[in-house]
């Protein structure tokens, strides 16, 4: 079978592309409208870009009526967010806080997780969260105004809070960080099932 990306629908290709780049880190956002109000959002179109500087990326698809979701906005107003780690301890309340709430709702609250402050930047994170990335926007790049378009919002990490009890020489301990992954529909991953190959 051969199919013509350009003649699938918005939800044929979605499908695809949620079907088969699997298992998809989680970008679990917090981020604070220009008003004070705390955000707290997932996003599975998530990694890392560059190591010097430190550069994440994830990607925000508008609102089915085209209104930017409030994570992109807060960001484009406040120009800052934190990029909490989404374990597998915490994977409920992530999942909670996915649902499609107005500007002047909050997920922390929805979700039931108590917010903290960032030391560095004006934004909220997930007082739970073992990892947490202090971030600053770099870049928003925009792929058009269609159904579906993302929005790539880039971030520099400046400050990295870690949990004692996963971090030791330098590493972390992924197996204690635990992070989920998502796949396609409800369906989410671990990492407990693993296998090593060497390089080369």
């Amino acid at each position: 079978m051969q199919l013509d990306a350009a003649q699938l629908s918005h939800p044929d290709i979605y499908r695809i592309l949620i079907g088969s780049i699997a298992p998809r880190p989680i970008a679990w956002v917090g981020s604070r409208s220009k008003d004070g109000i705390n955000n707290l959002a997932p996003f599975s179109f998530y990694n890392c870009f560059s190591s010097k500087p430190p550069i994440i990326g994830f990607s925000s698809i508008p609102r089915s009526d085209g209104r930017n979701k409030d994570t992109l906005q807060n960001i484009l107003d406040t120009r800052v967010f934190t990029l909490n780690t989404a374990s597998y301890a915490l994977v409920q309340q992530m999942s909670k806080s996915a649902a499609t709430l107005e500007p002047q709702e909050d997920e922390f609250t929805y979700a039931g997780l108590e917010p903290m402050q960032a030391p560095h930047i004006n934004a909220p994170y997930v007082k739970e969260a073992l990892l947490v990335f202090e971030c600053t926007l770099h870049d928003v790049i925009s792929f058009g105004n269609e159904p579906g378009s993302g929005n790539l919002i880039l971030g520099e990490i400046r400050h990295i809070l870690i949990d004692d009890s996963i971090y030791q020489d330098g590493r972390i301990d992924f197996l204690k960080l635990d992070p989920v992954g998502r796949l396609a529909g409800p369906w989410y991953s671990t990492i407990r099932d693993k296998f090593e190959v060497d390089r080369g």
